[in-house]
C-alpha cells in the first residue's frame, strides 16, 4: 500500500508527490522515507542534457522556511522566518554519497559549531584577527548527478537520494547526545541552525557553476518567503570538503577559464571548508598554501577540525565493510545500514567497491 507524502521542491509555489512504501522488511525509519524515483527521473529528464545550465534543485526541505532559520521559541511564531539579513550563509556537504556516513553529517555540524580562521598565512588579514563561529543560516546536502573524476556505481541516484534523506533526517531529528553529535546540548544545537536543513541534487561537477547554482536556489526561496519585491541578499556558500578535493579545487585542468573561474568563485561568495586526512602534517598544508598563486584566496579557506572518531571514515571504506560483514559497519547511521541490507547494495560487483577520494 502506497501513500503520498507531499514535499516541496526547489520552485517556486512547485510540489512533489513523493511516495514512501510501507514494506515488511523494513522498520518505520525505513517506511517513513519518501521514495525519491519521480524526482530523480524528472531531474535526469530536464536537467541533465547537453543545453541544461547549471541548476540546483531542491528536493526537501526539513524546515520550511529554508533558507531563512526559523524565529526562536513556540508557538505559531516559530513557523515565520526570522528577521531576514542582507547576507545568507549556507554550508554546503556537496558529494556523490555513495553511501552517506557520519564523517558527511560531521562536516556539517563543525560548520555549525567550530570557531574558525582562513588558511596559514592569510591570518591576521581584514577582521580575522581571532577565530569565530561562521554564523552558518541554512545547510544543503547536495547529490551531484555527475562528477568529474567518478562514475556511477554502487548504487543508484534514487536510492543515494532515499540515503541522504536519511542523514538529514539523523543530523536534524537525532538528539541523542551520546551519540557522534558535536553539539554537546539542545542550546548548542539551536544556535548552530542544523534543523535548517535541505537537500536537493545539481547537474554540474564544476564548483564555479555549483556556487552560481546554489546563489540561484537561494534567491529563488528567499523570493518565495519574503515576496517578489524583497531585495535578494548576498550568499555566502562554504563548500565542505576533503583535503583531496581542495587539491582538485585548484587544478587548472577543471577550468574552462584560469584563474578567471576562481576569481568568479570566491567573488561570488564561494568559500572552502576543508579537512585534511589523517596524519597529514602541518609543514606539507603550510607549504602548499604558501604557493604564491593561492594567496589572494587564503581569507576565503578555513580548516575543519574534525573529530577523530569520524576522520577515518570514508565512503570506500563503507563500501568495502559492507562487502566483507554489514554487522561490523558502525560509521553509517542504523537506518542507512538498514537500507543498505534490505537492498543488498555494495555486495554485486567488486569494481563498485573501488577508491574514492574523501568527502
Amino acid at each position: 500500500m502506497d501513500t503520498e507524502l507531499n514535499l516541496q521542491d526547489g520552485t517556486a509555489g512547485g510540489s512533489w508527490g513523493l511516495k514512501h512504501t510501507e514494506l515488511e522488511s523494513m522498520s518505520m525509519m525505513q517506511c517513513d522515507t519518501p521514495v525519491y524515483d519521480e524526482f530523480v527521473e524528472d531531474f535526469m529528464a530536464t536537467y541533465t542534457t547537453d543545453d541544461a545550465k547549471p541548476i540546483v534543485r531542491i528536493a526537501r526541505r526539513f524546515c520550511d522556511t529554508w533558507p531563512i532559520p526559523r524565529r526562536e521559541g513556540g508557538g505559531s511564531s516559530s513557523r515565520r522566518p526570522a528577521s531576514p539579513s542582507n547576507t545568507v550563509r549556507v554550508g554546503v556537504m556537496d558529494s556523490s554519497f555513495n553511501p552517506p556516513h557520519y564523517c558527511h553529517g560531521a562536516y556539517m555540524e563543525c560548520l555549525g559549531i567550530m570557531e574558525l580562521m582562513p588558511a596559514a598565512g592569510a591570518r591576521g588579514q581584514r577582521a580575522w584577527k581571532e577565530a569565530r563561529v561562521l554564523g552558518i543560516d541554512a545547510y544543503l546536502l547536495l547529490l551531484g548527478s555527475e562528477n568529474a573524476d567518478k562514475r556511477l556505481t554502487g548504487s543508484g541516484l534514487e536510492q543515494r537520494m532515499r540515503m541522504v534523506d536519511m542523514l538529514a533526517t539523523t543530523v536534524v531529528s537525532d538528539m541523542t547526545t551520546d551519540t557522534w553529535h558535536l553539539w554537546k546540548n539542545r542550546d548548542q544545537f539551536d544556535a548552530t541552525n542544523l534543523h535548517n536543513m535541505a537537500i536537493g541534487m545539481t547537474n554540474t561537477p564544476r564548483f564555479v557553476d555549483k556556487c552560481r547554482a546554489v546563489t540561484n536556489v537561494v534567491h529563488r526561496e528567499w523570493t518565495r518567503h519574503m515576496g517578489p519585491a524583497a531585495e535578494p541578499p548576498r550568499v555566502l556558500s562554504y563548500f565542505a570538503m576533503g583535503w583531496d578535493t581542495l587539491i582538485r579545487f585548484f587544478d587548472p585542468k577543471y577550468y574552462k577559464a584560469y584563474p578567471q573561474e576562481l576569481d568568479e568563485f570566491f567573488a561570488n561568495g564561494g568559500r572552502i571548508a576543508y579537512s585534511r586526512r589523517l596524519g597529514f602534517p602541518d609543514a606539507d598544508v603550510n607549504a602548499y598554501f604558501e604557493r604564491p598563486e593561492l594567496a589572494s584566496y587564503l581569507e576565503y579557506i578555513f580548516e575543519l577540525k574534525l573529530p577523530k572518531r569520524v576522520k577515518h571514515i570514508s565512503s570506500s571504506n563503507v563500501r568495502l565493510a559492507v562487502r566483507d560483514s554489514t554487522q561490523g559497519v558502525r560509521d553509517i547511521p542504523p537506518r542507512i545500514l538498514e537500507f543498505v541490507n534490505n537492498f543488498q547494495l555494495y555486495r554485486q560487483n567488486p569494481s563498485d567497491l573501488s577508491q574514492d577520494y574523501p568527502a
